[in-house]
Protein backbone atom coordinates (compact mmCIF):
# COMPACT_ATOMS: atom_id res chain seq x y z
CA UNK A 1 0.00 0.00 0.00
CA UNK A 2 1.55 3.31 -1.04
CA UNK A 3 2.21 5.97 1.54
CA UNK A 4 -0.11 8.96 1.65
CA UNK A 5 1.38 12.18 0.47
CA UNK A 6 1.12 15.27 2.62
CA UNK A 7 -1.67 16.63 0.40
CA UNK A 8 -3.74 13.45 0.79
CA UNK A 9 -3.20 12.99 4.51
CA UNK A 10 -5.75 13.87 7.10
CA UNK A 11 -4.83 15.06 10.53
CA UNK A 12 -4.89 12.06 12.83
CA UNK A 13 -2.49 13.16 15.51
CA UNK A 14 -1.63 16.51 17.02
CA UNK A 15 1.97 15.73 17.93
CA UNK A 16 3.44 18.66 15.98
CA UNK A 17 0.97 21.13 17.50
CA UNK A 18 1.49 19.92 21.06
CA UNK A 19 5.28 19.72 20.84
CA UNK A 20 5.24 23.33 19.63
CA UNK A 21 2.97 24.39 22.53
CA UNK A 22 5.15 22.59 25.07
CA UNK A 23 8.37 23.89 23.48
CA UNK A 24 9.84 20.51 22.61
CA UNK A 25 11.73 19.80 19.39
CA UNK A 26 11.12 16.91 17.05
CA UNK A 27 14.73 15.94 17.68
CA UNK A 28 14.00 15.45 21.39
CA UNK A 29 10.90 13.39 20.57
CA UNK A 30 12.95 11.19 18.22
CA UNK A 31 15.60 10.61 20.87
CA UNK A 32 13.05 10.04 23.65
CA UNK A 33 11.13 7.35 21.76
CA UNK A 34 14.31 6.06 20.07
CA UNK A 35 13.25 6.45 16.44
CA UNK A 36 14.86 8.13 13.47
CA UNK A 37 14.22 11.86 13.20
CA UNK A 38 12.49 11.33 9.83
CA UNK A 39 9.96 9.07 11.56
CA UNK A 40 8.91 11.93 13.83
CA UNK A 41 8.72 14.14 10.75
CA UNK A 42 6.30 11.62 9.20
CA UNK A 43 4.21 11.66 12.38
CA UNK A 44 4.20 15.46 12.35
CA UNK A 45 2.96 15.54 8.77
CA UNK A 46 0.48 12.70 9.45
CA UNK A 47 1.90 10.53 6.66
CA UNK A 48 2.40 7.80 9.25
CA UNK A 49 1.32 7.27 12.83
CA UNK A 50 3.12 6.12 15.97
CA UNK A 51 2.11 2.76 17.38
CA UNK A 52 0.50 2.60 20.82
CA UNK A 53 3.81 2.14 22.64
CA UNK A 54 5.44 5.12 20.91
CA UNK A 55 2.33 7.28 21.42
CA UNK A 56 2.47 6.42 25.11
CA UNK A 57 6.15 7.40 25.29
CA UNK A 58 5.39 10.71 23.56
CA UNK A 59 2.58 11.31 26.06
CA UNK A 60 4.99 10.66 28.93
CA UNK A 61 7.52 13.11 27.49
CA UNK A 62 4.97 15.85 26.84
CA UNK A 63 3.03 15.03 30.02
CA UNK A 64 -0.16 14.75 28.00
CA UNK A 65 -2.85 12.10 27.95
CA UNK A 66 -2.67 9.97 24.80
CA UNK A 67 -6.17 11.14 23.87
CA UNK A 68 -4.87 14.72 23.75
CA UNK A 69 -2.28 13.65 21.17
CA UNK A 70 -4.94 12.34 18.80
CA UNK A 71 -7.21 14.46 16.64
CA UNK A 72 -10.92 13.80 17.28
CA UNK A 73 -12.29 12.07 14.19
CA UNK A 74 -15.80 13.52 14.48
CA UNK A 75 -17.51 10.17 14.32
CA UNK A 76 -21.11 9.89 15.38
CA UNK A 77 -22.85 6.80 16.66
CA UNK A 78 -25.22 5.60 13.96
CA UNK A 79 -25.73 2.15 15.47
CA UNK A 80 -23.63 0.51 12.75
CA UNK A 81 -21.62 -1.70 15.12
CA UNK A 82 -24.72 -3.07 16.81
CA UNK A 83 -26.45 -3.64 13.46
CA UNK A 84 -23.35 -5.41 12.12
CA UNK A 85 -23.21 -7.64 15.20
CA UNK A 86 -26.84 -8.65 14.62
CA UNK A 87 -26.15 -9.26 10.92
CA UNK A 88 -23.09 -11.36 11.82
CA UNK A 89 -25.21 -13.56 14.10
CA UNK A 90 -27.88 -13.86 11.40
CA UNK A 91 -25.40 -14.80 8.68
CA UNK A 92 -23.71 -17.34 10.92
CA UNK A 93 -26.77 -18.93 12.53
CA UNK A 94 -29.51 -18.61 9.90
CA UNK A 95 -27.46 -18.81 6.71
CA UNK A 96 -24.82 -21.12 8.18
CA UNK A 97 -21.86 -19.09 6.99
CA UNK A 98 -18.84 -20.12 9.11
CA UNK A 99 -16.64 -17.50 10.76
CA UNK A 100 -13.48 -19.14 9.47
CA UNK A 101 -12.51 -21.43 6.63
CA UNK A 102 -9.47 -23.62 6.13
CA UNK A 103 -6.95 -22.53 3.55
CA UNK A 104 -3.67 -24.04 2.44
CA UNK A 105 -0.65 -22.02 3.52
CA UNK A 106 1.50 -22.49 0.42
CA UNK A 107 4.74 -21.53 2.15
CA UNK A 108 4.32 -23.95 5.04
CA UNK A 109 2.30 -26.55 3.17
CA UNK A 110 -0.25 -26.83 5.97
CA UNK A 111 -3.91 -26.01 6.30
CA UNK A 112 -4.66 -22.91 8.39
CA UNK A 113 -7.85 -21.22 9.50
CA UNK A 114 -8.56 -17.75 8.10
CA UNK A 115 -11.49 -15.36 8.33
CA UNK A 116 -14.16 -16.40 5.87
CA UNK A 117 -13.86 -13.97 2.94
CA UNK A 118 -17.52 -14.51 2.03
CA UNK A 119 -18.58 -13.45 5.52
CA UNK A 120 -16.32 -10.40 5.41
CA UNK A 121 -17.73 -9.44 1.99
CA UNK A 122 -21.33 -9.79 3.16
CA UNK A 123 -20.67 -7.70 6.29
CA UNK A 124 -19.03 -4.94 4.23
CA UNK A 125 -21.97 -4.95 1.79
CA UNK A 126 -24.38 -4.73 4.72
CA UNK A 127 -22.41 -1.80 6.16
CA UNK A 128 -22.50 0.05 2.83
CA UNK A 129 -26.26 -0.38 2.63
CA UNK A 130 -26.67 0.68 6.25
CA UNK A 131 -24.65 3.86 5.69
CA UNK A 132 -26.84 4.84 2.74
CA UNK A 133 -29.99 4.71 4.89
Amino acid sequence: MPRKTVKESTSINQIKLITKKVGVSSRLVSLWVDVDYTTVSSWNSNTSQPNHEKLNQIGELLQKDNRDLLEPQGRIDTGLAKALEQELKRLHKKEGIPYEIEKLDKKKGVSIKVNNPELVKRLREFAEGYKKK
